[in-house]
């Protein structure tokens, strides 16, 4: 699956580009903001891939101007009750994230699960991240409750919320590239993909208009 929206593109995670995650996941500039901070062997990584690479998790690689920069998923996705358990992002060096490219993909996938039918999604953010904690502020996540005195802090982010504070950061993608997502199935003949037509099919007109869906 390959999505392209608002100047950046994300390509779902495949088998192929496990091990560049793995690189960047154990460097001290990713793991440092991770609770989990041991090194990630092969096999786990291999494990790790064969339990997420399913309709419940939605991993991608995010590509900006030709370059494979970042990584950003959303975790644990009940499609009955309506939300995501986990979510995140993270970029591999310090000059992407001055560019327009996290905020555009961070914004393209959460629109993109709450035009699919999801109504809320989690994360957590270490609470010494002040960086990931204004990031996601600005998008319209808010601490749960009782999570003060917690490190690794628990978020929520309500489809109301959303749109009602992220409007100002929205804005200028939306002038400059529109509100039309385009997705391609690049594995149509895969269950995954098939199973994500089934749920893109059950969804209403207006919802399509905006999620043109193809097929390679």
């Amino acid at each position: 699956m390959i999505i392209h929206g608002f100047g950046v593109t994300l390509i779902r995670l495949q088998h192929s580009d496990i091990e560049l995650v793995r690189m960047h996941r154990n460097s001290s500039v990713i793991n440092q903001y991770m609770e989990f901070r041991e090194q990630i062997s092969k096999e786990q990584q291999e494990k790790w891939f064969l339990s997420i690479n399913n309709l419940h998790n939605n991993y991608f690689i995010i590509e900006y101007q030709g370059n494979k920069i970042g990584l950003i998923y959303g975790a644990g996705i009940d499609w009955q009750k309506k939300e995501t358990q986990n979510g995140g992002i993270f970029i591999w060096e310090e000059k992407w994230l001055e560019t327009q490219a996290p905020l555009a993909a961070s914004l393209m996938l959460t629109e993109i699960s709450f035009l699919l039918g999801l109504d809320r999604t989690y994360i957590k953010v270490l609470k010494e991240n002040t960086r990931a904690v204004a990031f996601n502020y600005n998008l319209g996540y808010e601490l749960l409750p009782d999570q003060d005195k917690v490190q690794n802090q628990k978020y929520v982010l309500t489809k109301e919320s959303y749109y009602k504070k992220a409007g100002q950061f929205r804005a200028p993608y939306l002038k400059l590239h529109g509100d039309v997502f385009n997705i391609s199935l690049d594995h149509p003949e895969e269950e995954l993909e098939i199973n994500f037509k089934a749920i893109y099919d059950s969804q209403p007109a207006e919802i399509k208009k905006r999620l043109q869906l193809s097929t390679c």
